[in-house]
């Protein structure tokens, strides 16, 4: 078997919402991935549907992010949530603003090299808390450029590691992740005694997805790539689908 598939890919069922805590990748998750990362937006929809859950659950959902904390909070607008941003480099365990930041930074020479390429290649860089993004969606014909780029800078630093998404690819931390970012949710007094529930769409969810199912819970993959996670909606509409069924 693939250590990156699991054979059991089927739809989540309809799990008692009260029982369990809820860990929610933003894009391609809540809001539907869009050419310029700035452009995202909560769909109404999904808007009230976790607004509902957040009540259901008596508080136990957090928004798991790799974009910086700050961001996240500006697509959510109004609806405040407990947030990680940056792979778990940034956390609010609640709704007030005491964020914990882990002390460690991108070198300065390796963001400098990331964005002078991007001049190059003609692709957008994004730097964040922990971490320097290059976003080709609009240029895909570089993705193998920014893909063997990033891999060069991290096999040169050990403590950097390489992400690849959709249309991005990512320095990151090493040793810094979603999984973390769910255990220590796990470990505060909101998201305890719960089953979790983790729900992303893209590579950098599939450490959160071990971490939840080594909890008891499971994750649910949106998309059809190979993953960890043991369920699979389609697309974002059909996670909000989930969403109002279990909610009934």
């Amino acid at each position: 078997m693939d250590s990156t598939t699991l054979p059991h890919n089927d739809l989540p069922p309809l799990i008692p919402v009260q029982r369990h805590a809820f860990f929610l990748d933003l894009d391609g998750t809540l809001a539907p991935i869009v050419d310029n990362p700035e452009d995202a937006r909560l769909p109404d929809r999904t808007r009230h549907l976790l607004t509902r859950l957040v009540a259901a659950t008596d508080g136990a959902v957090a928004v798991i992010s790799g974009r910086a904390l700050a961001d996240v909070d500006g697509i959510l607008g109004a609806l405040r949530l407990p947030v990680s941003g940056s792979h778990g480099l940034e956390l609010r365990l609640g709704t007030d603003d005491h964020v914990t930041t882990q002390d460690a930074g991108i070198p300065t020479e390796v963001i400098d090299r990331v964005e002078e390429f991007a001049l190059l290649q003609g692709v957008t860089s994004e730097r964040k808390p922990g971490a320097i993004a290059l976003h080709y969606r609009k240029a895909p014909d570089q993705g193998e450029a920014c893909r063997a780029f990033v891999d060069t800078l991290v096999e040169e630093n050990a403590n950097l590691r390489g992400l690849h998404g959709k249309m991005v690819s990512e320095i990151a931390l090493k040793g810094v992740d979603k999984g973390g970012a769910v255990e220590r949710f796990m470990a505060s007094l909101a998201f305890a005694e719960r089953l979790p529930v983790m729900v992303g769409d893209d590579v950098t969810d599939e450490d959160g997805f071990r971490a939840a199912q080594a909890l008891g819970g499971f994750g649910i993959k949106i998309g059809q790539e190979s993953t960890q996670a043991q369920h699979r909606i389609d697309d974002v509409a059909g996670f909000a689908d989930w969403l109002e069924e279990i909610l009934r």
